[in-house]
């Protein structure tokens, strides 16, 4: 199921008590192991594309492979454009049919964030979308290493002010590397801030702290590295396999998907996620309409 109702996909998490594990996905092999992940689970998914994919795979190519991809999916997909290089991708993913995205103005300053995140919302909501924005710096892999911790006063003025759907907050996860969380300023955050939370860097956090995230209005945590490490030892496992009359690469690539796999399902399992598509695509395919902006409340 292709969502194309995403604040009542949030809505819905966050009503449960479950996040969604929202995965970097570049290419066929990749995605369509997620989603089989997600088919075994029972769990609703995020598959999601920053830019270096997208203009490796193609602005004509990649949004048209993952959005068929979800058409045919027994679980709810939201196709979501993870950290554009310039505002300019955001409206482009909006036009290829994106119902999720995100502007990412956390190294601006505060202002300037919200002015940018403001406008963003405006056309995205024209569109039927729903616009993330971040808040601090998160660091890591292509970070440039800094890393600046969320406060809980700027993060409600950031909501407020900009009318941005779901706010990925910095509070001790790194891009891409082992970290733990700052829960009581997590938590602080979530008692001030009106919008659901993401967390980037969500790899590396340790277990019980994605655990406890979760009751604090947390609804999608990123997770790129373990996908990518997954496939790329998968790949070289699978060239040194056996095959008999398969081609070698079909091996490899099956290998390597089945190692994608497995990551996945244990990502989704470990956020509550298994066993809540079927109720949640009833509740998609029974609602006429998305919500509104001001409608998607946090419990």
């Amino acid at each position: 199921m292709y969502v194309t109702k995403p604040r009542l996909f949030f809505d819905f998490a966050l009503k449960n008590r479950f996040a969604l594990p929202s995965f970097n996905v570049c290419n066929l092999e990749t995605a369509r192991a997620v989603i089989e992940a997600a088919e075994a689970e029972d769990a609703p998914v995020i598959l999601q594309t920053y830019f270096g994919d997208l203009y490796y795979g193609g602005f004509d190519v990649l949004p048209q492979l993952l959005r068929l991809l979800a058409e045919q999916a027994r679980v709810p997909v939201l196709v979501h454009q993870d950290h554009p290089d310039r505002d300019q991708m955001i409206l482009r993913t909006l036009r290829s049919g994106y119902y999720s995205v995100m502007y990412d103005g956390g190294h601006l300053p505060l202002d300037e964030n919200i002015r940018g995140a403001t406008y963003i919302a405006e056309v995205a909501h024209g569109m039927g979308a729903v616009v993330e924005a971040e808040l601090g710096q998160f660091g890591g892999e292509g970070q440039g290493g800094r890393v600046e911790m969320a406060s809980p006063e700027e993060a409600k003025r950031m909501v407020e002010e900009s009318g941005i759907d779901t706010l990925a907050v910095a509070v001790g996860s790194v891009h891409g590397q082992s970290s733990r969380l700052d829960l009581k300023l997590l938590e602080e955050i979530a008692e001030i801030t009106p919008a659901p939370l993401v967390l980037h860097g969500g790899s590396g956090i340790h277990p019980d702290d994605v655990r406890k995230a979760i009751p604090m209005n947390v609804v999608k945590v990123n997770i790129g590295a373990d996908l990518v490490r997954a496939w790329m030892k998968g790949l070289q496992e699978g060239a040194l396999l056996e095959g008999g009359h398969e081609p070698p690469h079909h091996v490899a690539m099956k290998h390597a998907g089945a190692k994608v796999t497995e990551v996945a399902r244990a990502k989704l399992s470990l956020m509550g996620g298994s066993h809540q598509a079927t109720p949640m695509q009833r509740k998609l395919e029974e609602a006429v309409a998305d919500l509104q902006p001001s409608q998607a409340v946090v419990v």
